[in-house]
């Protein structure tokens, strides 16, 4: 059975809006944000000596961001990668195509860039081809890019609430599952690990409370999804996931603390510890 190794790796900070992330914000404090961690993770696949990237951080270099983005990151980070060359980075996938995760695929010149579903018909064209886009036409480079389509996902058993998967690697140890609601082409992934699996969540979520609530009428905020059904339907799943097997790490881009590498555990009426 193939297991990957995983390092966690800080890509940066950001702010999030309060009042984008809870439908309960004072609107005194319409306008407050918080500094949130950045996350992306390096993993290594022994078997095939293959290093990949779940997302690629923010780039360093804000300047060659498009005009209409958001407001620079408070730290952007340029993508180091646990001491590995980034001209050896085999595979990046991306969770989705927003600037926190996407970095800088120029700095990583062998690397095939593998994209969720719909990603393209969604972003592109980007910028400077469209110059109100808030995406680059450079996050897709020539020759080197991948969108997944419907032929990639088979059925999959073992892992409910999800039927469909696409083992990237034939052999179980990536399975990137689709997961709409925050933009399209939103796409989560299992990756086994010695002792079970890692659920790299990307953007499915923005903060803590959110997995543990997650119901119509709660607390939870829309503001950062494209498509509030389906956003809180992929939480639900990914938290009844977790409850159901007990030896899953929920790896999100924004949540949690990767130093000790815990696994996370999920008891009924708990919530989510990390």
């Amino acid at each position: 059975m193939t297991t990957l190794e995983v390092h966690a790796l800080e890509a940066g900070r950001a702010f999030l809006p309060n009042k984008l992330l809870f439908n309960d914000t004072n609107p005194a404090n319409a306008d407050t944000a918080d500094e949130f961690l950045a996350y992306f993770f390096h993993l290594h696949h022994p078997g095939k000596n293959l290093h990949i990237l779940w997302d690629a951080g923010i780039r360093k270099d804000i300047s060659a961001r498009p005009p209409p983005q958001c407001k620079p990151p408070s730290k952007p980070s340029c993508a180091h990668t646990n001491g590995v060359a980034p001209e050896s980075i085999d595979y990046i996938f991306y969770s989705h195509a927003h600037f926190d995760h996407t970095g800088d695929p120029e700095k990583f010149p062998k690397a095939k860039i593998v994209y969720g579903a719909g990603t393209q018909a969604h972003v592109r064209p980007a910028w400077p081809i469209n110059p109100e886009s808030r995406y680059l036409e450079s996050l897709f480079p020539e020759g080197r890019t991948q969108e997944l389509g419907a032929g990639d996902f088979k059925p999959i058993g073992g892992f409910a609430p999800w039927d469909s998967a696409c083992d990237f690697f034939g052999d179980g140890s990536l399975l990137l599952i689709d997961a709409p609601g925050h933009v399209p082409g939103h796409t989560i992934a299992l990756a086994r690990v010695e002792g079970g699996y890692l659920l790299f969540g990307g953007d499915s979520c923005h903060c803590e409370a959110h997995l543990k609530e997650y119901v119509p009428g709660g607390r939870m905020g829309f503001g950062m999804h494209k498509d509030a059904d389906s956003a809180r339907e992929n939480i639900s799943k990914i938290v009844g996931f977790a409850k159901a097997r007990g030896d899953v790490r929920i790896c999100l881009a924004h949540v949690g603390t990767y130093k000790d590498w815990e696994r996370v555990i999920v008891k009924e009426g708990e919530g989510v510890k990390f």
